[in-house]
């Protein structure tokens, strides 16, 4: 003998299942009946301690739980009735509520709240219906085809007298969904082991009967045809990510797309006040921008918002700040029981490894497509290959084509591409193609303008990221010709934004302005010593010594501020780094003949110790010149007839002057003869690294101001002076040390001084770095 249940027990059975989740939602729904409660007597209820007292407020909520579908039946009914001492329903009553005798199967879960849109996708699918027994709704995840099926589902209830029925492929199998449809028809087949003959028995079963069937989140993978009703009478609707090519029999196939605008207003109009909503369009708009106006995620910013506004008062403009600066969390993205990241990961889990992996690659781009040419580029592999794979992609919703072998990507599915790149290696293979792409612009521009347009947007981005990954090669590779490119087109002020906030400082940062305090101090020290006449002693010594401090201090700051670009991880860490060191070098040779000075009495000798610091500087100085050529995108094949014209006089007039000068030396000093034959070879060695020394100056430096948008000018500028000025100064000393007449804080250190400030000027000037996060 069946037990009855209580009042309580049933009246929460059936809360639950029409998916009230608390009693304020039941409440409201209650409300719109006519029937105004507090919360407490729902408590009361289902706690047993009241019981409903009116028959007519216990068959309205029947009548709720029968609209939400949790209650079917007339037995379900009388069986509340009963637990509330109020007998059984007369007939009178179960026409009003629209109860059958029996239960018919409907399966579809309850319908999405604030649906919105669709109409001609509805439309098309109910006048077909009739001719055509299988719809397949595909598109990109989240674009909302689960939520137009329960839409059909509803909507077509009453067409299909046997029951429509559900059922989610992905979390089934299929000898699982045939059990199930043989059940709910009176049929136990678990004996049945076989696939092919529960089929048979399954189409038998529906043969007489009018059904709808719902499958939802199919794949290519799964062999559905087995679950397909034989018969005119039934319908089936399948949902999936790819446009099927596996299903035996004729379908009509629909591409379900992403809101309108106008989808997106009345979505919106739903959940908030019109005028509320009429007064921040532009907002609204500007948020479905922002999520590419996929429906999944557009009901969630509208909920949020709603939320928000109404617990945290936080305005639409505040939202759709938030929703810019913050990383979108796909895995947050639920709504319902549909959450955005396991829609994706179904159809990324279909693909094999080299399918993902090319998937994957495409989130290096940012723009609104893409060619096939760089995604064959970085990935590495045969054109052929490539465009079977990108048919792939298409296939399950992953892309779409814009234009002739050019694609686009949904923003959501770009950010799950993007979690699933472990390796920022791609950014740097984006990054050569496009250097090689805008160094074909200054080849042709003509031919080669229209694809960079097309790319700009992409190229931007790649900009961006290696500074944010510190990827400084390809960083200066791609600024002077993006910035050409940008400048040719005018469309310059796409970029400037983004260097005024990567280089927002100071023309004079804290390092150089310690250095001028410095050099101050020690200029007017240079003055003390020419006013005294003093040619030896110790204030003599102690100027050698404030002489070494200057090199060994731009250069240890200099050794610092190349460690922030990477040391020798590229370029412009090399041009740094050995810039810096060439400074550490030339004050440790003078802070040795400075101990000499002091400890010593000696003269400074000619070849010493200290030279091993003089001439290693030179040449450091001369690799750093290079590599600061190669950090600035210095090229030759880029230059116009002027610039090339100053590339080749350059060190033919610093040769012309040097070989004056060598002779001039030769002659009246005798510098490059004599017996001691180390001091001959020194004196050759410092003549040819100051002429290539000179002449890399005058040429890089010369065609590079431009560097990093004219940023460092100024340090630029300051290490060609000083460079000019070692020149000078080499061509001071020597005489007055062949002819004695060389002391300390004579006319040749004045000229030292300036030399080395200079360098140590331009070497601090690169302190200011780009902003870790761009």
């Amino acid at each position: 003998m069946q037990i009855m249940k209580s009042f309580a027990e049933l009246f929460k059975k059936y809360r639950l299942r029409a998916e009230f989740e608390t009693f304020t939602a039941f409440g409201n729904v209650l409300s719109e009946k006519g029937y105004y409660y507090e919360d407490s007597i729902f408590s009361h209820w289902q706690k047993g301690s009241r019981v409903p007292s009116s028959r007519h407020l216990v068959l309205t909520i029947i009548q709720i739980f029968s609209e939400k579908e949790a209650l079917k039946t007339i037995n379900e009914a009388n069986d509340i009735l009963e637990s509330a001492g109020m007998g059984y329903l007369t007939k009178k009553e179960v026409r009003e509520l629209h109860l059958s005798q029996f239960a018919v199967p409907f399966q579809v879960p309850s319908e999405i709240v604030h649906f919105t849109g669709r109409d001609d996708l509805v439309n098309q699918v109910e006048k077909e219906i009739k001719k055509r027994k299988v719809f397949l709704l595909y598109g990109s995840p989240g674009v909302g085809k689960t939520a137009l099926a329960i839409k059909l589902g509803h909507r077509f209830r009453n067409k299909f007298p046997d029951g429509v029925l559900w059922y989610k492929v992905d979390s089934s199998n299929i000898m699982d969904i045939l059990l199930s449809i043989a059940s709910l028809y009176g049929r136990d087949i678990r004996s049945i082991k076989d696939t092919q003959v529960r089929a048979s028995i399954v189409r038998t079963l529906l043969s007489e009967k009018k059904i709808l069937l719902i499958l939802d989140n199919v794949t290519s993978h799964d062999t559905i045809s087995l679950l397909l009703p034989n018969n005119s009478s039934c319908s089936v609707i399948i949902t999936s990510q790819e446009n099927l090519r596996n299903i035996a029999i004729h379908y009509r196939a629909i591409l379900v797309p992403a809101f309108t605008q106008e989808e997106t207003f009345k979505l919106f109009e739903k959940i908030f006040d019109k005028n509320y909503v009429k007064k921040h369009q532009e907002t609204i708009f500007a948020v479905g921008e922002r999520l590419g106006y996929l429906p999944l995620a557009v009901h969630i910013a509208a909920h949020i918002v709603s939320t928000y506004i109404r617990t945290a008062h936080m305005s639409f403009e505040a939202y759709l700040q938030k929703l810019e600066e913050a990383p979108i969390d796909l895995q947050r993205l639920t709504y319902e029981d549909k959450n955005l990241f396991r829609a994706i990961t179904i159809g990324y889990k279909a693909l094999d490894q080299q399918a993902r992996n090319v998937f994957i690659s495409l989130g290096v781009f940012e723009g609104k497509d893409f060619s096939l040419e760089a995604v064959t580029f970085i990935n590495k592999l045969p054109l052929e290959t490539m465009e079977s794979i990108m048919i792939e992609l298409r296939r399950i919703s992953f892309i779409q084509e814009s234009s002739p072998d050019r694609y686009s990507m949904h923003p959501l599915i770009k950010i799950f591409a993007r979690k699933k790149m472990h390796d920022s290696f791609m950014y740097l293979q984006v990054a050569k193609y496009y250097e090689a792409l805008l160094s074909n612009y200054q080849k042709d521009a003509s031919r080669f303008s229209p694809f960079i347009r097309q790319e700009t947007d992409n190229i931007i981005y790649i900009f961006k990221k290696c500074y944010e990954l510190q990827y400084w090669d390809p960083i200066t590779n791609l600024w002077n010709q993006l910035e050409q490119f940008l400048q040719d087109t005018k469309e310059l002020d796409k970029l400037r934004p983004l260097v005024e906030r990567v280089y927002q400082a100071k023309k004079i940062n804290i390092f150089q302005k310690i250095l001028l305090g410095y050099i101050i101090f020690h200029l007017f020290f240079w003055i003390c010593i020419q006013m005294s006449t003093l040619t030896k002693g110790l204030w003599n010594d102690l100027f050698n010594v404030s002489l070494s401090i200057l090199p060994l201090y731009g250069g240890f700051v200099g050794l610092y501020i190349a460690k922030s670009w990477g040391f020798l991880k590229n370029s412009l860490g090399k041009a740094l780094t050995c810039l810096a060191s060439g400074l550490v070098c030339w004050g440790m040779g003078n802070a040795y003949l400075s101990y000499n000075d002091l400890f010593t009495a000696t003269q400074h000798p000619y070849p010493s110790l200290a030279d091993i610091g003089f001439f290693s500087s030179f040449y450091l100085w001369a690799i750093g010149i290079f590599y600061l050529s190669r950090a600035a995108g210095t090229r030759y094949s880029t230059f116009g007839k002027y610039r090339k014209l100053f590339f080749i006089l350059s060190p033919t007039i610093v040769a012309l002057l040097s070989l004056v000068l060598i002779t001039f030396f030769m002659k009246d000093y005798g510098l490059f003869r004599g017996p001691f034959f180390p001091k001959m070879i020194l004196n050759v060695g410092y003549a040819f690294v100051l002429i290539v020394m000179l002449a890399l100056s005058l040429v890089i430096f010369g065609l590079s101001f431009g560097f990093f948008g004219g940023r460092y000018k100024l340090p630029m500028y300051s290490l060609l002076i000083g460079f000019i000025f070692i020149y000078i100064s080499v061509a001071v000393y020597y005489p007055l040390l062949a002819t004695n007449n060389y002391y300390n804080g004579n006319w040749g250190d004045f000229f030292y001084t300036i030399a080395l400030s200079f360098i140590a000027f331009g070497v601090c000037g690169f302190y200011r770095l780009p902003q870790k996060k761009v």
